[in-house]
């Protein structure tokens, strides 16, 4: 009974890591420049944004026609993005933050 059981937690610590492990974020796309992860949207304009990440650090950016409204940010959504630098700041893509990265 007790291999049994030392068998089961074995299998079950086994399918936790796993899980966590497919969790990982995908590569980010060709061509980013930079990339800001576990950020909150804390001001939006049509011209510019102003993110915050875990430890109140703002970043501040002057936005290109690539980036959507600002209705789509929510301020309790924690986001990566990943942005290319120019003239203003392109945006590739972005994706909701994993849980683990938002405790960091």
């Amino acid at each position: 009974m007790k291999k049994i059981a030392i068998f089961a937690a074995a299998f079950a610590f086994i399918l936790l890591l796993t899980k966590i492990a497919n969790q990982v974020p995908p590569p980010a796309p060709s061509g980013t420049a930079f990339s800001l992860k576990a950020q909150q949207v804390v001001e939006c304009t049509p011209e510019e944004i102003t993110l915050v990440d875990n430890h109140q650090t703002a970043s501040h950016l002057m936005k290109d026609s690539s980036w959507p409204d600002c209705s789509v940010f929510h301020k309790e959504d924690v986001l990566d993005f990943y942005l290319s630098r120019g003239e203003r700041t392109k945006l590739l893509s972005y994706e909701k933050t994993i849980w683990w990265r938002k405790a960091m």
